[in-house]
């Protein structure tokens, strides 16, 4: 095959798996593979569709479509995790609720953009949790949109096809997503974080320069389903109290100016909850930039549980499962901190932890873990991984 990336060495057996899949289902090899990893937020969670900042990593979990074009304009995917095959076309992009309602929002958006499309044969396969918080939605558009491009031999500006995606996620999956999932999916750099500012949308590679300190995932086995109402409740609070503030989004509150702006009568106890949160994991996300830049890492740790507290008791997103992992994690040695990360109500946590502590802390969450709920968490450790990427096959 030729490589049009330099894929990294983890993802090589999902690639390769991928292709001979595909070859088995379809007759023929395909001609492209798209590879889109996943995202963990390390801080800054529900604060990108309030102009605010965001520190996320693209993590060595991924998704991976092979794809080869047709000429009669039909698209026929395989998904490795799904019985059957999903068939359209490419005049027909309505909206449906099985997972393909993902990529038939990419292609109707690169169609609207004025990208002429091609049918095509696919196979999917991926290692990304599923309702882990870990942005396998993201994922699977990013994957579809760097392949179909791939297929018409064109290119699209990596921050302008996160948009893209965007909007198909808010249009075919019903979800309002702010716009870090799909920007770290598509933009992020190897050894760094994403650094996003979400109104500006500037980007910076903000350096994960910690060797001895790793990315620990700790998956809770709870499923989330962000389109059930509570997502969108938590941002119409969010909008309504910038409306009442006077200001276009949350991330024009100063943290000095925070207490005065809670004490406006206007707003309700969900929007105080709202406007608290935003405002300081605002200020907890430039704080944990310089934290990790100057190499403390135990502040960095402090700001992350700090992050988790908000998130359980302001902005209500956590549950029982994602508190017992944060909690049990913060008193394990080699731990500098824990959260959940993600939209919540299930999902995942994210640990800052020494490497030469990942087993026993692993093991520990493992067994209290399951003491607590009677089934096992699942557990990874992962370093800062590259924004997606194209393999050419010949």
């Amino acid at each position: 095959m030729n490589q049009t990336l330099n894929p990294a060495k983890s993802s090589e057996l999902l690639i390769n798996n991928v292709a001979t899949q595909f070859e088995r289902k379809w007759g023929h090899a395909p001609a492209y593979v798209a590879v889109a990893p996943g995202r963990v937020n390390v801080i800054g969670e529900h604060v990108d569709y309030n102009g605010g900042w965001v520190l996320p990593a693209a993590i060595e979990r991924y998704m991976v479509m092979a794809v080869r074009p047709r000429t009669d304009g039909k698209v026929r995917i395989a998904d490795e995790n799904f019985p059957g095959v999903t068939e359209f076309t490419i005049d027909d992009l309505d909206r449906t609720s099985d997972w393909s309602r993902y990529i038939r929002g990419v292609m109707f958006g690169l169609k609207e953009a004025g990208h002429e499309l091609t049918g095509f044969d696919g196979y999917l396969d991926s290692t990304i949790p599923v309702g882990g918080g870990l942005s396998s939605s993201a994922a699977i558009e990013a994957a579809a949109g760097l392949a179909v491009l791939a297929m018409i031999g064109e290119e699209m500006d990596r921050f302008e096809l996160a948009k893209l995606c965007q909007t198909a996620e808010h249009d075919y999956a019903g979800v309002p997503c702010g716009i870090m999932d799909q920007a770290a999916v598509l933009n992020c750099k190897e050894g760094h974080l994403l650094f996003l500012d979400c109104e500006s949308e500037a980007i910076e590679h903000a350096s994960f320069d910690a060797p001895d300190w790793r990315l620990m995932i700790i998956n809770s086995g709870v499923a989330h389903e962000l389109a059930d109402g509570e997502y969108g409740k938590r941002r119409a609070a969010c909008h309504k109290a910038a409306e009442i503030l006077g200001v276009k989004n949350l991330r024009h509150i100063e943290l000095e100016d925070l207490d005065s702006a809670l004490a406006n009568p206007s707003l309700n106890e969900e929007m105080v909850r709202a406007v608290r949160h935003n405002v300081t994991e605002n200020d907890r996300t430039h704080k944990t930039v310089k934290a990790l830049s100057d190499g403390e890492i135990n502040v960095a740790g402090k700001l992350l549980n700090q992050s988790h507290d908000s998130l359980r008791d302001d902005y209500r997103v956590s549950c029982e499962e994602l508190d017992f992992i944060a909690a049990t994690a913060q008193q394990l040695p080699g731990v500098a901190g824990c959260r959940m990360t993600g939209g919540g109500f299930g999902g995942s946590c994210i640990a800052l932890v020494h490497r030469d502590s990942v087993p026993s802390v692993a093991g520990s969450i493992t067994t209290a873990y399951q003491k607590k709920f009677g089934h096992r968490p699942a557990i990874f450790q992962t370093a800062p991984e590259q924004g997606g990427w194209v393999v050419k096959f010949n």
